[in-house]
């Protein structure tokens, strides 16, 4: 599909959903003809802000449209697995948010289905597609932090969505949408990126349920985690976060290496008894052409998707990485339940 401008349909038009619209439409390669949500008002309102010609209450009226010819899944993750097999029986690429599943397991039914019929999977975690973090990790990759060994994260939200409809998945633990699944995944994704998706090993983790607004029998989604990972090589990836907390301290997300360290996005290292800081000199590895004066916060992932579709670029998140990485929630959200650590 080289040169040719593909058709996108947007299933969910929720906050993600949105931002998938005016970051597709903001590309030279994609343009949002379809949308499907079911309630009424988001549908109405996404329709109308961002001029979408076909609304539709069911994804699989979506699915039916035959001029899209790719899906952007803004859904929860609780009916995810069906409507990923839908879509790729239907012939169409698509384009999964986070999280991707409620078990890794789903994962590789999804890949399996994507190599059946052909077309294009790719996984979200938009953090990894911004120009700065793929620089920060080719720096990584050539050496500048030497052997990088121990990530730390600590971040807070500081929301809470109310209890309804669209938001349950987000108040029912391990959903993946507490403060981890939800929230801070995304930087947990994005360290692990850095080192170079080492294969994970071990989680041991701990959660606080502070503010329930869910009394069913899969217990309340976590407001505060705390976990640690342990992947091959003895490298550890630390994280702390909250979707709401009290306390005014700034988030971090810091990778140390054995020469040098990756912080406010620049590197850092201690030399003659201080701290000096280095810019970052690396190429891009993946040109995105002529960029829109604003530039979208989803817009590089969408046009990466682009992309992969037309045969330019791999899948990023691929099947393989996106298995691997919700092995990792799996751990950390099993072993904080179970009191115990886990072995992956």
């Amino acid at each position: 599909m080289t040169n040719q401008i593909i058709q996108l349909g947007v299933v969910g038009c929720g906050w993600a959903g949105c931002q998938a619209i005016n970051a597709a439409n903001a590309t030279s390669r994609l343009n949002v003809i379809a949308i499907a949500e079911r309630d009424s008002t988001r549908r109405e309102q996404a329709g109308n802000d961002y001029a979408v010609p076909h609304r539709y209450v069911e994804y699989s009226e979506l699915l039916d449209d035959s001029a899209v010819d790719a899906v952007y899944l803004a859904t929860s993750p609780d009916g995810r697995l069906q409507q990923v097999l839908d879509t790729l029986n239907a012939g169409k690429h698509v384009l999964v948010q986070k999280p991707h599943a409620i078990r890794a397991p789903e994962i590789l039914e999804m890949e399996t289905a994507s190599q059946q019929s052909g077309k294009t999977l790719q996984f979200c975690y938009f953090m990894r597609h911004f120009p700065n973090n793929r620089q920060i990790r080719r720096a990584i990759q050539n050496g500048a932090i030497g052997d990088p060994f121990h990530a730390r994260v600590f971040g807070k939200y500081n929301f809470i969505p109310t209890l309804d409809a669209n938001s349950r998945w987000l108040h029912v633990y391990g959903q993946k949408g507490g403060s981890l699944g939800q929230h801070y995944s995304h930087e947990l994704n994005l360290t692990w990126w850095w080192m170079g998706c080492p294969k994970p090993e071990w989680a041991f983790a701990s959660k606080h349920v502070l503010y329930p607004q869910y009394d069913g029998p899969e217990g309340a989604a976590e407001d505060y985690f705390t976990g640690l990972l342990g992947c091959e090589g003895k490298k550890t990836i630390q994280i702390d976060c909250s979707r709401m907390s009290h306390s005014d301290s700034g988030s971090v997300v810091e990778l140390y290496g054995t020469t040098g360290a990756i912080t406010n996005g620049g590197i850092s290292r201690f030399k003659d008894g201080e701290f000096v800081r280095e810019p970052i000199d690396e190429s891009i590895e993946i040109d995105h052409g002529e960029l829109p004066e604003d530039v979208p916060v989803f817009y590089y992932e969408l046009n990466h998707f682009a992309m992969a579709i037309a045969g330019e670029v791999a899948p990023d998140v691929s099947s393989e990485n996106a298995y691997t990485f919700m092995q990792i929630l799996d751990a950390l959200y099993d072993s904080a339940k179970s009191g115990e650590k886990v072995y992956i």
